[in-house]
């Protein structure tokens, strides 16, 4: 199994308070964001795979001597995450692990996803429906049926994590849509519209795991490193 860390971008709505850093710089009990998650896979036996693109020498740097492999976006002041996993497309080849460096999160949700076996799984939280960056509307068998960040609250079931997997059953159905979408200039969207755009053609289901009993954090906002520093403390 791998996983593909997103890395490449700015954090320009946390940027004010943080200076020019990285968001996955960030420390958590004195180690970088990305730090702990890279040391978190490797523990697991996950390979660990990075999209540097803003301030990669820093990135590269700070997990010094850990065994990663990098790939860089030098278009991600203009591209999103599909892009710079576009970059990375040679190593979509097993089970894959998609996740955002910004995250900070308890090794049981992880572990909870590595055990699915669906073609898409989404990480989701049940708990959360009012705040949030991005919802899914859910069918009695947890599977997604929309999606969207301005999700009238009535019709919410979930918000989504920012932590996926790809079976490797369907990774060469997942590259080549990935391809098309960048042959098609849509480099401003991310790598989870790939996923949910097989919602649309019925083609494939995307399966959801709730992780709603477990701590994580998704660092947007200069708030939302305050309240991980007091989740995670120690």
């Amino acid at each position: 199994m791998k996983a593909i860390i997103m890395a490449a971008g700015k954090g320009s709505r946390i940027s004010g308070k943080i200076g020019d850093i990285p968001k996955s710089m960030l420390e958590i009990n004195s180690k970088p964001i990305i730090r702990i998650t890279v040391e978190m896979l490797i523990s697991l036996g996950i390979t660990p795979i990075v999209c540097t693109g803003y301030k990669s020498n820093v990135i590269k740097e700070a997990l010094g001597s850990l065994d990663v492999r990098f790939y860089h976006n030098p278009f991600f002041d203009v591209t999103n995450n599909i892009a710079s996993l576009w970059f990375a497309r040679s190593e979509i080849d097993d089970d894959i692990i998609l996740l955002s460096a910004d995250l900070v999160f308890q090794q049981e949700i992880l572990e909870k996803l590595m055990n699915q076996d669906y073609p898409f799984t989404m990480a989701i939280d049940k708990s959360r429906i009012l705040d949030g960056d991005f919802f899914f509307k859910l069918d009695d068998n947890d599977c997604v049926l929309d999606f969207s960040p301005e999700m009238p609250v009535n019709e919410r079931s979930c918000e989504y994590m920012g932590l996926s997997k790809i079976n490797r059953k369907v990774a060469g159905i997942f590259l080549n849509r990935l391809d098309n979408m960048i042959e098609a200039q849509k480099h401003s969207l991310y790598y989870e519209n790939i996923m949910l755009s097989f919602i649309n053609d019925k083609k494939l289901i995307v399966n959801t795991v709730d992780v709603s009993e477990y701590k994580w954090r998704e660092i947007d906002f200069y708030n939302d490193y305050q309240k991980a520093l007091k989740q995670f403390a120690n």
